[in-house]
């Protein structure tokens, strides 16, 4: 019964769940599936990873502003706080990251995700990221936030 839904079904389904919700996005030759920037206000960016080994769908985004190191320590209580309001998934930054995470975790163990269900998950973290990303922006200093140039 375990181990036996492949990867590949399970990519098809993302890029279906992808496809229907008219994103644009890229393949990477892992699988992994890359969406630009999205968002009303602040811009956001979407990685799609099918976690094999651990059986696990993992959608990233991710807020396309850079966190200063000084400001990092500031924002860790505020994202626990945001955390503890939020029922599927969570905020985090990574050691040596200068970005502000959100990750949303499928398992597909027994049952590959059906395209509903991915566009379900991928519509809830843009939304979670959309709707707290101005809150989180707010915490930084103006004139230390780091804008990529594209979105400036």
């Amino acid at each position: 019964m375990f181990g036996k839904v492949s990867k590949e079904k399970v990519v098809d389904n993302v890029r279906s769940a992808v496809q229907g919700l008219n994103l644009k996005y890229e393949e990477r030759d892992d699988g992994s599936i890359v969406l630009g920037a999205m968002g009303d206000d602040n811009p956001i960016g979407m990685v799609i990873v099918t976690d094999d080994e651990h059986k696990t769908l993992n959608i990233y985004c991710y807020l396309m502003f850079d966190i200063p190191e000084d400001a990092r320590n500031k924002l860790v209580p505020e994202l626990n706080t945001l955390n503890n309001t939020i029922n599927n998934g969570g905020f985090y930054m990574a050691d040596g990251e200068p970005k502000i995470y959100f990750k949303i975790v499928q398992s597909y163990f027994d049952r590959v995700p059906s395209t509903n269900m991915v566009e379900h998950l991928l519509t809830v973290a843009f939304k979670t990221v959309d709707i707290n990303d101005g809150k989180l922006k707010d915490l930084i200093p103006a004139n230390s936030v780091i804008k990529d140039p594209m979105f400036s």
